[in-house]
């Protein structure tokens, strides 16, 4: 480990950060802002106006400390244990993946087709719990199961529903994919992301993320699409009249995806969709409602 910089304030100590991640994150301020309100406890409008108070020790080794790990190319949210999902602050660690941004925009076109409806939603491999506590937050009156095949994944994700206060709206089941679920179960909205990058891609992956992420919530197979081409068949006799599937992939295999719902929903409308930076990473398959 490096020799800890010199910084008495709490203003040299996260420009000592800063400078220490500028060739290693695409985020150093953020970064070092960040590492900073964990280890002092403050928030980050504090961390701006209380710059010029000095910095006891032990917070400063602590500081440094996990200012090394990031460094080494440990994600932020495992060093601090949390991240922003939809307004949710989530609880992370090495158990699951950290939530990602593109499946923000995957929950809130959900949400934004089944607010103000009391649906009951599936969250297929939940992972941390994120999408399921975004969509109870959003749609009050939904009912919200979830399913991982990790036990420690749903240990996680149990505690943040219950922290954020979604217990007893998201019920929990261990079990590969649907495995888990009572044989009756029918739900108007399935959600998921799934294992989805190509074994072949792993070296396009960011250091940090091949390196600390659980390797069984990153890859799909060797096109990426193994473990939706498992989940595919089984859609139909989960589905009620009128339900949507949600998913998210990788670019480049939206089209593919899409191809895969329409073989196993033949007579859904199936939708591939872009994100905000126009990358078409989420396929939505709606099926027809019920004839009155």
């Amino acid at each position: 480990m490096k020799k800890s910089p010199e910084a008495r304030t709490l203003a040299e100590a996260v420009e000592a950060c800063r400078r220490r991640l500028s060739s290693v994150s695409e985020t150093p301020w953020l970064d070092a802002r960040l590492l900073a309100q964990h280890v002092t406890g403050l928030d980050a409008s504090a961390i701006i106006a209380y710059g010029d108070t000095g910095l006891d020790v032990h917070r400063r080794r602590r500081l440094f400390e996990l200012l090394e790990r990031r460094a080494a190319g440990e994600p932020i949210a495992y060093l601090i244990g949390k991240k922003s999902f939809c307004g949710l602050e989530i609880f992370v660690d090495r158990r699951v993946l950290v939530p990602r941004p593109e499946t923000e925009e995957l929950v809130l076109v959900c949400a934004d087709e089944w607010r103000a409806r009391a649906a009951h939603v599936l969250d297929v491999g939940t992972g941390s719990g994120a999408i399921a506590c975004a969509l109870a937050h959003l749609l009050p009156d939904a009912r919200i199961t979830a399913t991982d095949s990790s036990v420690e994944a749903l240990t996680v994700a149990r505690a943040n529903a219950e922290r954020l206060g979604f217990g007893e709206q998201i019920a929990f089941a261990a079990g590969d994919l649907l495995a888990g679920l009572d044989n009756a179960a029918r739900f108007d909205v399935i959600i998921a992301n799934l294992p989805y990058v190509a074994e072949d891609h792993a070296g396009q992956l960011q250091d940090s993320v091949r390196e600390h992420e659980p390797a069984e919530a990153l890859f799909g197979g060797s096109d990426g699409l193994a473990v939706y081409r498992r989940l595919a068949p089984s859609l139909p006799d989960r589905m009620t009249p009128g339900a949507a599937v949600y998913l998210e992939c990788a670019f480049g295999n939206a089209a593919a995806l899409a191809a895969l719902m329409q073989a196993a929903l033949p007579s859904a409308s199936v939708e591939v969709r872009a994100d905000l930076q126009g990358l078409e990473r989420m396929v939505i398959a709606r099926s027809p409602a019920a004839v009155a």
